[in-house]
């Protein structure tokens, strides 16, 4: 009997402290460095959960600008407010937030004078994601009305496969709670979570009490990266089989951040598993798309995600995906990440090269068709009409 792996990570990563001044001097001659700013506590403020609710919901970065500068966000993943308040069954998150990736984070607010025991404040976040995962599509809110929202297709992706940026944020947070986490988080293997703590320092001069200074300061984070290998081994078939449990720990197998699948096999095991009888189109339609990228001298470039074989065409603020062969039995063109990178040449010559196997129009976010055995001749012309109108 084949193996089954497991695969269960956590790393933590801890910052330094910040001062209680920030501290104003010229860069030349003698600096002379003199306080500017002085940092002051939400108590002292009287600022309320809602306060930092509403400001990170009016600006994402807030939270996700440390979160990228540490890698656990990628640098074109583009962050969007989308709703306070909501209530999967859990309780209400403060703050849920949505990437043009399809990623979808949950923020919570704590306060440095409304205390919680540090395994409450971490279990907390932990239950609103396992609330939204077992959430259908239909109980959460419609996609932001921004070029920059995802696909349906890749939220539902991101949805299934828990992959979510949790993020506890507020003042004067004890970064503790980040051990307890980790136990936590290794009880759910199947979710790909990454989780962060801000500490949101907040300033103000001397002489203005109604100005205020935001610092946000990344105190640490559990990552999902590859750390740890379990492999359980079962021999024998019957109820009494005996159950061999080995921990694998190898740093060459780690997969790099947002890779999924492993190997085109794996993705054709999925959709064997969805739709069996287009299984054989879709292994045609994978070599042709990996020979597209093999050939192109365009930088085409090939890539598996957990419910995908993508083709990306480069851009200034890297790849974006235009083609899309997905486990759901449906071949997708992808003109909305094109758009946000300013490649409308590219859309233009996309929307050209598809009918008449399928119609997109210009203003589509995606189109396409479903790779049936009968539509393989069809969806090989329009490949080879994208190659040639992408090479013009």
């Amino acid at each position: 009997m084949r193996p089954a792996i497991i695969t269960m990570t956590s790393g933590e990563h801890m910052m330094k402290s910040i001062g209680e001044n920030l501290f104003q001097l010229r860069r030349s001659g003698n600096p002379s460095p003199s306080p500017a700013l002085r940092r002051v506590n939400a108590k002292g403020l009287d600022l309320k959960e809602s306060w930092f609710r509403d400001a990170i919901f009016a600006e994402p970065e807030v939270v996700i600008g440390p979160c990228r500068m540490a890698g656990r966000v990628d640098t074109d993943e583009i962050w969007l407010p989308w709703r306070t308040e909501i209530n999967f069954g859990s309780g209400p998150i403060d703050v849920l937030l949505l990437s043009s990736y399809g990623r979808i984070g949950i923020v919570e607010t704590k306060l440095s004078y409304n205390p919680r025991k540090r395994r409450e404040v971490v279990a907390q976040v932990l239950d609103y994601a396992l609330s939204l995962q077992e959430a259908d599509r239909e109980a959460l809110p419609d996609l932001p009305d921004s070029p920059d929202a995802p696909l349906e297709e890749d939220l539902a992706e991101c949805l299934n496969a828990g992959r979510f940026l949790l993020v506890i944020a507020g003042d004067a947070l004890d970064p503790r709670a980040l051990r307890l986490s980790q136990s936590m988080l290794a009880r759910h293997l199947t979710s790909e979570w990454d989780l962060a703590m801000v500490d949101l320092n907040v300033y103000r001069k001397p002489d203005d009490e109604d100005l205020l200074f935001m610092i946000p300061e990344l105190l640490g984070t559990v990552q999902s990266d590859l750390r740890q290998v379990v492999r359980v081994v079962v021999e024998g078939e019957s109820p009494k089989a005996r159950v061999i449990v080995d921990k694998v720990v190898n740093d060459e197998e780690r997969e790099p951040r947002g890779s999924r699948l492993k190997s085109v096999d794996e993705f054709l095991s999925i959709v064997r598993k969805n739709v069996p009888a287009q299984t054989e189109t879709a292994r045609a339609i994978v070599d042709r798309m990996q020979q597209l990228a093999t050939a192109s001298r365009l930088g085409l470039t090939f890539e598996l995600r957990q419910g995908s074989a993508n083709l990306y065409y480069p851009s200034s603020s890297g790849p974006r995906r235009f083609l899309s062969l997905r486990t759901d039995g449906r071949i997708r063109i992808v003109l909305a990440y094109l758009r946000t990178a300013g490649l409308e040449t590219i859309i233009d010559k996309l929307v050209e090269a598809t009918p008449p196997t399928c119609t997109l129009h210009r203003d589509d976010r995606a189109g396409g068709l479903r790779y049936k055995p009968q539509n393989q001749e069809a969806i090989f012309r329009l490949l080879e009409r994208i190659e040639t109108a992408l090479a013009k």
